[in-house]
């Protein structure tokens, strides 16, 4: 039996889409993941979601979330502005307020315009000002760097050897943090814009990806945090070019209380065919 799988972009973030609510597929998950993002003729996928079910009526989803090595459990802003749009287009539900289960945790989002969405987090887990980096739990573990300690310029940024760099000194922020499953954002801001310049490095993905959503959203958070950009709406360019919208929420007291990713969510190519029992596709 062929699986059908369907190809999707955040932002330049690249997921294959699974349909599984009829429980058919009976091979581990974990044993079909790295294989599934390995495409035929389009860039490997960077994450697998998997549709466990879908409720129109309430306009509800659940999906479990696979990085490239099979590892699950994080969140994933921008697999999960995806997992959003394809269940809202799949049911043709209404998108204006959509509840998802995304590796058994709950989120909103909405459907902002074609082919846009929003997604609401919680607030983060935990912050840490360390030196002049930043550490950000917010589902899934980031770094901050600003990149303007290490390049003297935007050109320079784009130059950078982030895959050296993070081969090189990963081991040295997952000791001062103490977390083993670092992703590591090289951040250049342009603070009088509001913009900040974006490349990360993914755990799981073991490469630098095209876009991170939340790597997005922990970079604005970091940066908000050290006054380095005061304005609430943050945009983040990523290696993509397909800017991702931050919108933070601030109290009377000028501290974070929540955080919306926004950006586009949208099929790149057309569906698939993956043969399991040659771990190939068609």
């Amino acid at each position: 039996m062929f699986i059908e799988v369907q190809h999707w972009s955040g932002a330049g973030n690249r997921f294959v889409i699974i349909d599984d609510r009829q429980k058919r597929i009976e091979q581990p998950w974990n044993a079909l993941v790295p294989s599934l993002c390995q495409r035929k003729e389009l860039p490997d996928a960077e994450g697998v979601l998997v549709l466990l079910q879908l409720d129109r009526e309430n306009a509800s989803c659940n999906y479990q979330f696979y990085n490239p090595d099979s590892s699950t459990g994080v969140m994933c802003g921008n697999g999960a502005r995806c997992a959003v749009q394809y269940a809202v287009i799949t049911e043709n539900f209404d998108g204006k307020k959509v509840q998802l289960i995304l590796n058994q945790r709950p989120y909103t989002a909405q459907v902002t315009g074609d082919d846009r969405v929003a997604l609401r987090l919680p607030l983060y887990k935990e912050l840490r000002l360390i030196d002049s980096w930043t550490y950000v739990n917010v589902g899934s573990h980031h770094v901050v760097i600003d990149a303007r300690d290490l390049v003297q310029s935007i050109d320079d940024f784009h130059h950078f050897d982030l895959i050296q760099f993070a081969k090189e000194n990963l081991d040295f922020y997952r000791t001062k943090t103490g977390i083993p499953n670092l992703n590591l954002n090289f951040a250049y801001p342009v603070p009088d814009q509001s913009l900040v310049h974006l490349r990360t490095y993914e755990n799981g993905v073991f490469d630098e990806t095209q876009a991170c959503g939340t790597g997005a959203v922990s970079t604005a958070i970091a940066f908000w945090t050290r006054n380095i950009i005061r304005n609430a709406k943050i945009q983040l360019n990523p290696t993509s070019q397909r800017v991702l919208i931050v919108h933070l929420e601030i109290d009377e007291q000028k501290n974070i209380s929540g955080m919306i990713l926004e950006g586009d969510a949208r099929q790149d190519a057309p569906p698939g065919q993956f043969d399991p029992s040659t771990m190939k596709y068609q």
